[in-house]
C-alpha cells in the first residue's frame, strides 16, 4: 500500500479540524434557533415593573419595597430575595437587552446577516496577510542584520560605551556621548514594539487618523513584541547553524566567509531583502538556508499570535464596520449566533495558515531530500 504523502495528511489534518469546529459550532447555532426565546420579564413581577411610585435603582426605595412586600406577603426571606432579584435583572436588561429598546431586536443568523458581514471579514484577511508576510520579512532582514554585525565582532553600544570609558580626549568623548544616544534610542524602539497595540492606538488616535487599513497593518507590524520575538528567534536560530561542522566543511571548499557589507568577498546589501539570489558562493547561503527551514514552522505560532493581536487592535480602535469590531458588538449585545460565525472565520483563517506552512515546509523538506 503507497504510503501518504505528507501534503495530504496535513491537509486532511486540517480539514478535519475545520469540520469538527465547525460541525460543534453549528450545533450550537442551531439548539439556540431552535430554543423558543424566554421571557425576560416574568410574569410574577410584571405588575411591580408598573408601578411609577418606586424607583429601583434607588436603595433606599428597593428597602422600603422589600418592607412592603415582606408585610403584604407571607413568603420566605429566600423567596423575597429572588422576587427583587428578578426585579433587578429586569430593570438592568432595559438598558443592555437591544430587544427592550425601540427598533432593537436581536439580530439573527441570516443569509442577510452573514452577507453584511463577508466585507469586513476580507478586509481583516487582507491586514492579516500584509502583516503576516511584512513581519516574516522584516523578521528575517534584522535577524540578518543582526547576525552580520556579530560576526564582524560588533557589539552592543552600551558595551561599546563602557569600553571607551577610559579613553581620554574631545573626540573619544564624543563617541561615547554618540554611542549613549544610540543605545537610549534602541531602548526606546524596543519599548514601543513591545507596548501592547491598544496603548500604540489611543496614544495616536487624537491626532492622526486611524480608521485606516494602512495604520492597523503600521499596528499590527510595531506593537505586541511581535516583530522582534520573530526576529530574536530568527537570529538564533543563525547562530545555532553557524557552529555546525558543515561550516567548517564549506569553509575549507573555498566559500566566502567574511560578512561585511560592500566588500568583493563580503555580503552585497541587497542580501538582507533578498538572501538567496545574493548570497550564491557564501556560507552564509547554507546557514540561512537551514535556518529558515526550522524557522518556517514558528510561523504557525505566529499566525495564532498576529491574529490575537488583530483582534485586540480592531476593538481598541472601536472603529464601526470593522470585524472585530463588530464582533464586540454582537457579544455585548447576546447574539451569539453571528459571534459564532465570526470566530469560526477567525479560526479558519489560523488554520489556512498552518495547512499553507505544512505545504511550505514539506516542499523544502523534499527539495533538501529530508522527508
Amino acid at each position: 500500500m503507497p504510503a501518504v504523502s505528507p501534503v495530504l495528511r496535513h491537509a486532511a489534518e486540517h480539514l478535519f479540524a475545520l469540520l469538527l469546529v465547525g460541525g460543534a459550532l453549528a450545533a450550537v447555532v442551531v439548539t439556540m434557533h431552535s430554543s423558543p426565546p424566554a421571557d425576560s420579564t416574568p410574569g410574577a413581577i410584571e405588575a411591580y415593573l408598573d408601578i411609577d411610585s418606586v424607583n429601583f435603582a434607588s436603595p433606599l426605595q428597593r428597602t422600603l419595597f422589600r418592607e412592603a412586600f415582606a408585610e403584604t406577603h407571607a413568603m420566605s426571606a429566600a423567596a423575597l430575595d429572588s422576587v427583587l432579584q428578578l426585579l433587578e435583572r429586569d430593570r438592568l436588561s432595559r438598558f443592555t437587552d437591544p430587544e427592550k429598546k425601540a427598533g432593537g431586536a436581536r439580530e439573527r443568523l441570516t443569509w442577510e446577516s452573514a452577507a453584511r458581514l463577508l466585507p469586513m471579514y476580507v478586509s481583516f484577511l487582507v491586514v492579516y496577510a500584509i502583516v503576516m508576510v511584512v513581519t516574516f520579512l522584516a523578521a528575517r532582514t534584522i535577524a540578518i542584520a543582526r547576525f552580520a554585525a556579530m560576526k564582524r565582532g560588533r557589539a552592543s553600544f552600551v558595551r561599546e560605551y563602557f569600553r571607551q570609558v577610559g579613553r581620554r580626549g574631545p573626540v573619544a568623548a564624543v563617541g561615547r556621548i554618540g554611542l549613549l544616544f544610540k543605545a537610549i534610542l534602541r531602548g526606546a524602539a524596543y519599548g514601543v514594539f513591545f507596548s501592547p497595540a491598544y496603548v500604540i492606538a489611543y496614544a495616536f488616535r487624537t491626532r492622526i487618523d486611524t480608521e485606516n487599513l494602512l495604520f492597523m497593518v503600521l499596528l499590527g507590524v510595531v506593537s505586541n513584541g511581535l516583530l522582534i520575538n520573530y526576529a530574536n528567534k530568527f537570529y538564533g536560530l543563525l547562530v545555532s547553524e553557524s557552529r555546525k561542522g558543515y561550516v567548517e566543511t564549506a569553509m575549507v571548499k573555498g566559500l566566502r566567509t567574511s560578512y561585511r557589507f560592500g566588500s568583493p568577498d563580503g555580503l552585497p546589501l541587497e542580501a538582507l531583502a533578498a538572501p538567496l539570489r545574493r548570497l550564491r558562493g557564501h556560507v552564509f547561503r547554507h546557514i540561512y538556508l537551514n535556518a529558515r527551514f526550522q524557522f518556517i514552522l514558528s510561523l504557525k505560532e505566529h499566525a495564532a499570535f498576529l491574529v490575537t493581536g488583530l483582534v485586540i487592535i480592531e476593538m481598541a480602535l472601536n472603529i464601526k464596520g470593522h470585524l472585530c469590531y463588530t464582533l464586540l458588538q454582537h457579544i455585548l449585545f447576546r447574539e451569539y449566533d453571528l459571534v459564532i460565525l465570526i470566530v469560526f472565520g477567525i479560526f479558519s483563517v489560523v488554520k489556512a495558515t498552518e495547512l499553507v506552512v505544512d505545504i511550505w515546509h514539506g516542499m523544502l523538506a523534499r527539495r533538501y531530500g529530508n522527508a
